[in-house]
């Protein structure tokens, strides 16, 4: 298949008064060409790190201390900012979680989305008012004539929440890093969201990384889950396959959850994600598991091919070591 991104060996730290926090560390990880790659995890185990790095949108007190992320065999780590704004927005799209905080509230809708093309094409705004009321149609914006001239406040969550993809799409990027989509949106327009980007994926033959803590809704959109956990991946394979029969501890218990009867509750998972500024030595899911064995605590598990499947545990494939 045809890898859009290639991650190898990341590892993003945040330099802090109380210590080094290891959100993401050891994290290799491919997306192919048109398809839908979910990430899920709880919060606090690295996936918006992980979503801000792909974009190339990493701030100071974050660092990467190694590794690669490839976006068509180009290492974005290693670009200028002035390279990496010609990627962002035309080669590759962002969609962020809370509109509020993205959209400026002083200018119409409209305005901004035509700031996407002006950036890239140069020019006036003005120029661009047809193209961004078609995109208004495309992810389903009614009255678009009208609703170019619209200010933030005065659209609905799902709506704002729809300028913000038609400006990730504006350009028909070839990838697109949904971070939490649909947190911020009730059912309803939540499932109408997964359905539009679904659609843009066909249509665009783009890919798309949706990162979410909602693994019910990845099993709705995507084709591969990475399951992720206190800064690295315990689990990667393709979606029907975790659901049917999940291989980590840790997917087999948010697993559990979603399977569970009326008749029977499903278990919780004591205790919490560790921190990460101290996480804890070998698997770092072993203070948590039920099926814990004694060098679980002294053995950093890799992540391993078992039948086409990639899983990070002493109890699946034997593989110990190093980790990644």
């Amino acid at each position: 298949m045809e890898k859009v991104l290639e991650i190898l060996g990341l590892r993003v730290y945040y330099e802090l008064p109380q210590g080094t926090v290891k959100a993401v560390d050891g994290v290799d990880l491919d997306v192919f060409k048109g398809e839908i790659l979910g990430i899920a995890g709880e919060s606090g185990s690295g996936k918006s790190t992980l979503a801000l790095t792909i974009a190339g949108l990493l701030r100071p007190p974050a660092k990467v201390i190694s590794g690669k992320v490839l976006f068509r065999g180009i290492d974005i780590l290693r670009l200028s900012n002035d390279e990496l704004r010609s990627i962002r927005g035309r080669k590759i799209g962002i969609i962020f979680q809370d509109p509020v905080t993205y959209l400026n509230p002083i200018y119409t809708v409209g305005f901004q989305v035509g700031e996407v093309f002006e950036a890239h094409r140069g020019g006036k705004i003005l120029k661009y008012l047809n193209e961004v009321i078609n995109l208004f149609k495309a992810v389903k914006i009614g009255d678009p004539e009208r609703r170019v001239y619209s200010y933030p406040h005065q659209l609905s969550g799902g709506m704002k929440q729809r300028v913000l993809i038609s400006m990730a799409i504006a350009e028909k990027p070839e990838l697109i890093v949904a971070d939490e989509p649909t947190s911020a949106l009730d059912v309803t327009i939540q499932a109408e969201i997964v359905e539009l980007l679904n659609e843009i994926r066909k249509e665009l033959n783009t890919s798309i990384v949706f990162i979410t803590h909602d693994l019910a809704l990845l099993l709705e959109i995507a084709d591969r889950i990475a399951v992720m956990y206190a800064g690295k991946l315990v689990e990667v394979g393709k979606t029907y396959e975790i659901y049917k029969d999940p291989l980590h501890p840790y997917t087999k218990a948010l697993i559990s959850v979603l399977r569970y009867e009326r008749k029977r509750r499903p278990t919780p998972i004591k205790g919490s994600i560790p921190s990460l500024i101290n996480p804890p030595p070998g698997c770092r899911f072993h203070p948590r598991c039920p099926y814990v064995l004694p060098k679980c605590s002294q053995v950093d598990p890799k992540l391993v091919n078992v039948n086409g499947r990639y899983v990070s545990c002493l109890l699946v494939g034997g593989s110990d070591g190093g980790g990644s």
